[in-house]
């Protein structure tokens, strides 16, 4: 009938009424690994009712929630696979640890005088998992030496005066940085960098490691200093630290063995 009405040859991309157009295998699997993640955030949003941060979670829901309908429905599943990986998922991170640690400091607060007797941190709020990564971390020494040890103490030589313990004067050194250890989802050991400059998701990412292993929270990163201070075998090398604000007051923090030392920062 065609060849009858028609002068042209008949078209062969022609499509026939009713059938369903191809389905875009990686749109659905971005619309769906997002509407996980809005389900762990309104999870989230339930665990913090009655707290101060109630309000700003469901904020953020909200709008994570308006930015995945108005995506999902122009059709750009890839575009919101990169807003998750580059926010969403860093903040279901960070607020669940936050929730995390302070529930574990509120049960071991609580827990002396529910049993009569003291306990210690609960196993996931250790530094290490990994028994290995654990006695291969203990051999590195976090505080290295940079400059040469003073002299040897021998028998018969007058004893050095002892110090008295005094609360020193430090400088935020605003250009080195400093390594630290932890360990990854996958469970494997590695370094990581943290200085005055570093980006406030690395400054976050050491905040959070920091409240894992000391298990207290409200802590804030100041920056690095140049520092004798104490190891855990009786040294006191110098060498770079990092200094903390906690309740109020900077404290030096030994990477070596997780001790918080007083300090004040010089206004000279």
């Amino acid at each position: 009938m065609r060849s009858l009405f028609t002068r042209s040859e008949a078209s062969e991309d022609r499509i026939v009424v009713g059938t369903k157009p191809d389905v875009d295998v990686k749109e659905v699997t971005y619309v769906r690994d997002s509407k996980a993640r809005l389900k762990e955030l309104h999870h989230l949003c339930n665990r913090y009712k009655g707290t101060p941060h109630e309000v700003k979670i469901k904020a953020v829901y909200e709008k994570t929630q308006t930015i995945h309908d108005y995506l999902e429905g122009k059709k750009r599943g890839y575009e919101l696979e990169i807003f998750h990986l580059r926010n969403t998922d860093h903040f279901i991170n960070t607020f669940t640890v936050i929730l995390d640690v302070f529930l574990q400091r509120e049960n071991i607060a609580a827990s002396p005088y529910r049993n009569g007797r003291t306990t210690s941190l609960p196993e996931k709020s250790r530094a290490f998992k990994n028994k290995h990564n654990l006695e291969e971390y203990r051999k590195i020494e976090m505080v290295r030496a940079i400059s040469p040890p003073g002299p040897i103490f021998t028998p018969g030589t007058p004893e050095r005066n002892i110090p008295q313990l005094t609360i020193p004067d430090i400088s935020i050194d605003t250009s080195a940085k400093l390594l630290y250890y932890k360990e990854d989802a996958a469970g494997n050991l590695i370094s990581r960098e943290i200085g005055y400059t570093s980006s406030d998701l690395e400054k976050e990412g050491f905040l959070q490691y920091v409240s894992t292993c000391l298990g207290i929270r409200n802590v804030a990163y100041m920056g690095n200093a140049l520092l004798s201070i104490f190891n855990n075998n009786g040294s006191q090398p110098t060498g770079l630290v990092p200094i903390v604000h906690w309740e109020g007051f900077l404290y030096a923090l030994n990477l070596n063995d997780f001790r918080l030392f007083p300090v004040k920062i010089s206004r000279k």
